[in-house]
This record gives structure tokens, sequence and C-alpha cells, in this order.
């Protein structure tokens, strides 16, 4: 028997994606999606409103921890000597760093996987558009271990994606894309993904703006040293 999931981020996309399914015979799928203990203080409420509105899905929330004090604040470029190893190497206990995508793949990526085949997926969807700068390898109809991988966004563009929700469910939109940012809310405390994370920075409220800002000033300052002074 199929069995559908759709992978749920909380952004834009994905919401996009639920909207488009949910009248299709879609209708019944599993909606998966997680929570780290870096999400949102907000996060829990917007995804029951989002439950609240499609309940034609039957919605699971994953719950992961991130383990930041073992494997250290993700980062877009890492310097060694604050990695794990690299403090063992050196015998030191400082702050420490790990690449972004480590950490994603711990908290989010995978645990989303790991329940989406739990629930014995025949079918997972997910909202990846074709110009995401960051998106899977794999393409829509792929099959990945036994399970055919969907992108009903592939084609659409990012402008294409605001105007449905518009269209189809206002309400639900995030208030915080209307504040300039283009991803989903992850972690509050992400110092990772410069590129598209700068302008979530700067909406943080003010003590948790100084206090991430804080930590990416710190990450500058240990790479620099890493180049310039690698002993």
């Amino acid at each position: 028997m199929a069995v559908t999931v759709l992978q749920f981020s909380g952004g834009i996309d994905s919401l996009c994606m639920l909207l488009l399914l949910r009248k299709s015979s879609r209708a019944g799928a599993h909606v998966v999606t997680v929570l780290t203990d870096g999400a949102y203080p907000d996060a829990e409420q917007y995804l029951q409103a989002v439950a609240n509105e499609m309940r034609m899905y039957t919605f699971h929330t994953v719950r992961t921890e991130r383990y930041l004090p073992h494997y250290g604040q993700p980062v877009d470029i890492v310097p060694l000597r604050w990695t794990a190893m690299g403090q063992l190497a050196r015998g030191t206990h400082d702050v420490r760093y790990q690449d972004a995508f480590s950490c994603c793949n711990r908290a989010i990526w995978e645990p989303l996987d790991k329940k989406s085949r739990a629930l014995d997926a025949t079918d997972i969807y997910r909202g990846q558009r074709n110009d995401d700068r960051l998106r899977s390898p794999l393409k829509d109809g792929d099959e990945d271990r036994g399970v055919r991988m969907h992108f009903p966004l592939a084609d659409w563009g990012r402008q294409e994606v605001r105007e449905y929700v518009i269209d189809n469910a206002p309400h639900l939109l995030p208030e915080y894309y209307a504040m300039g940012e283009q991803t989903s809310r992850d972690c509050l405390d992400c110092t990772a993904y410069r590129a598209d994370n700068a302008i979530r920075v700067d909406n943080l409220p003010d003590l948790e703006k100084q206090r991430v800002n804080g930590l990416i000033t710190r990450w500058h300052r240990d790479v620099i040293t890493e180049l310039e002074n690698p002993k």
C-alpha cells in the first residue's frame, strides 16, 4: 500500500507544497517536521496552526538535540584547531566549531528521513525548487533506497510560491518573510549559512542578536587566526 509523507520545514516552500497537495489524492498523507532544541519559541504554535488548518493530513513532530557543547557551533568555514579533534590534539578547551551541514544532518535531515521511513513511506514529497541555492542532488521522480522522491515545486520560482500562498492561505504565511527573510527559521541561534542568515540574525530580539553576533565575531577572528597563524 502506498504511504505518502510530506516533509515540512515550516518555511514558505513546504507550506506551499502542503496547500498544493491538499486538493489532490495526497490528502490523508503524513506530514513530518523537526523541532530542534534551538527552535524559535513560537515554532510549535505555528505548526499547530498549520495542523488545525489542514486536518486532511496526519502531523508528526520529531524533537531533536544538537549537542552543541560536544560538536561545536555550526559555521560555514571551520577553523580546524577549534574542532573537537583539533582541541583534543592540542589539549585545549575553548569555543568549538563544526561544519553546518553536519549539524543540520544530525539534528534535522537525518531524523526527518528516519521518521519518514519509520512510517513506511513509499513516496516522500519536499518543497525543494530547482533554483534553490542549496538543494538535494535528487531530482523529481528519483528513487532513494526504495522510496520515490517528489519535488512538486521543482520548476516554480520564489515569487510564484509566495503568490500561491498569499492566494490560498495568507494567514499562514510566516510574518518574517515580510521582514526580508528568505528561508525557514530552523534554529534561533544558528551561526552558519551567512549568505541566507544575515537578515534573520538582524531580526532577532536584542539580547539574542547580541549573543549570536558575538559568536559570529569570535568565529571571524578564529578563521583569520587559522589562516594567518597556523601553529
